[in-house]
């Protein structure tokens, strides 16, 4: 039995130590909370989906040692982007893949398959939403642009996938919990299972279970209890 898990907003700054716990107690040493835990569920043939913001470093040479945590910990790491991952220049992205190896794949915009499980990711945006940095994602050129990448990722998936999943770093909803066209594109395609990140524990609205024939899955480890959540099972 392979175990597909989702886990997000890991927020990691091994490099530059940068303080979680400032964010609420329940913080305090998550990295090390994250990886016993992670270490103890997963093993080494599982998946595991990583929806965004890994790291806190501005540059791929900090990141370094967040991306090693990764790929210490067992199973197959599929990653996106967040909106705090400057460190990842979506122009970098086949660099950095070649960086991490076979063991990691990078989705921006595109897709793979596990199982007969297609799984595309990007990174999402939202038109409403001021993040913890105070930086307002408004822009609806970079909305309009990730709708698109969705929209590749998706097509790329194989006809005959029995499942598809869907990995954003936002969620297809606004702050009041209504629907915007990302969702409208995940039902387009018929995507089964959404798994995102973004929403923080006591910070803002979520959304989870079956939903219109989609079933969401928030990851945010604050959420998840600082641990990857299981997601769908695939039988040996």
């Amino acid at each position: 039995m392979i175990t597909i898990y989702g886990i997000s907003d890991i927020h990691l700054s091994l490099a530059n130590p940068k303080p979680m716990d400032i964010f609420g107690e329940h913080w305090k040493n998550h990295a090390e909370r994250i990886a016993e835990a992670w270490d103890t569920l997963v093993k080494s043939n599982d998946v595991v989906l990583i929806a965004g913001d890994t790291s806190w470093a501005m540059k791929l040479a900090d990141a370094k040692p967040d991306l090693d945590y990764i790929l210490a910990r067992p199973g197959r790491k599929i990653m996106i982007r967040g909106n705090h991952d400057y460190w990842w220049g979506r122009e970098a992205t086949n660099k950095i893949q070649r960086m991490l190896g076979t063991n990691v794949t990078l989705l921006n915009g595109t897709s793979t398959t596990i199982d007969g499980i297609g799984i595309g990711g990007t990174r999402g945006w939202r038109l409403d939403d001021i993040g913890l940095d105070g930086y307002e994602h408004g822009d609806i050129r970079i909305f309009n642009r990730e709708i698109a990448y969705l929209r590749r990722a998706l097509a790329s998936i194989p006809a005959d996938a029995h499942t598809k999943i869907a990995l954003l770093h936002y969620p297809p909803f606004d702050l009041n919990l209504e629907p915007n066209e990302f969702r409208n594109v995940l039902e387009e395609f018929g995507v089964n299972i959404l798994v995102y990140g973004h929403v923080h524990k006591g910070i803002g609205n979520y959304l989870e279970g079956n939903i219109g024939g989609i079933d969401y899955h928030l990851a945010a480890v604050d959420h998840t209890g600082f641990k990857p959540k299981p997601i769908i099972e695939i039988p040996s």
